[in-house]
């Protein structure tokens, strides 16, 4: 991990590289850290000097008050993924914790077993209502903020997450028409895309300038098709296959 820390920290010749890992997902990690080094995950990255502004630990469901503090004073995120830590029962992240330490808050979908930006934002406020019986924890601009700006952060590239002059022609279209943005209203479209809209919703999306998803559709393949396809590939018995 050191050898890490040195290629992430860059040089005056350059900058560094941002590194990710998986942090404290489970008590069971914490546990066989503890019991290994004798202290956290979060203190073993941190003595090896990986925890810096260019630092991501993905999950933070279990950190504990010190592993916070240890990454608001860096800099670091925690990439959150509420619907996996729902789906594999690990827990419920404290991101007002994280925010309240100056953590940046960044959204991930890690298994993929959904893939809906909209809804891993607003479970980060909803499982915490659930977890503390307390609502408004986040506002809907930080929970977006989180979607885009913290993402676009997280991955070493700043430059995305906005709409500017100079900046990466990157957009993704929401429209209000469907039966669940039917109500939003102009005036509070933060807060009615963060907490009604699904990935559905997304109509048009450009990439570097290239429209890849026109009118909700894929420009270049059948994405149903193509999964389609794949997962039959995958069932086949072995030897079947051409």
């Amino acid at each position: 991990m050191a050898a890490v820390a040195a290629v992430t920290v860059g040089t005056a010749s350059g900058p560094g590289r941002v590194v990710h890992a998986h942090v404290s997902e489970q008590p069971r990690e914490n546990r066989s850290s503890r019991d290994h080094h004798g202290c956290s995950p979060t203190r073993v990255l941190a003595d090896a000097g990986v925890v810096t502004d260019r630092f991501t630990a993905v999950h933070g469901t279990w950190l504990d008050d010190d592993d916070i503090r240890l990454l608001g004073d860096n800099g670091a995120t925690v990439c959150a993924c509420p619907t996996t830590e729902r789906d594999l029962a690990d827990g419920v992240v404290d991101g007002v914790a994280l925010s309240g330490a100056g953590v940046g808050l960044a959204l991930g979908s890690d298994q993929h077993g959904v893939i809906d930006l909209f809804e891993e934002a607003r479970a980060l406020e909803v499982d915490q209502r659930v977890a503390t019986g307390a609502r408004g924890l986040h506002p809907p601009e930080e929970l977006l903020d989180a979607a885009t700006f913290g993402g676009a952060h997280s991955l070493g590239w700043p430059e995305l997450g906005r709409l500017e002059v100079g900046a990466p022609a990157d957009v993704a279209v929401v429209g209000l028409d469907s039966v669940r943005l039917a109500g939003v209203r102009r005036t509070d479209l933060v807060a009615g895309m963060v907490f009604a809209a699904t990935a559905a919703d997304v109509t048009d999306v450009m990439v570097a300038g290239r429209w890849i998803v026109r009118r909700g559709r894929h420009v270049d393949l059948d994405v149903a098709d193509s999964l389609s396809r794949a997962i039959a590939a995958i069932d086949e018995p072995a030897g079947t296959r051409p």
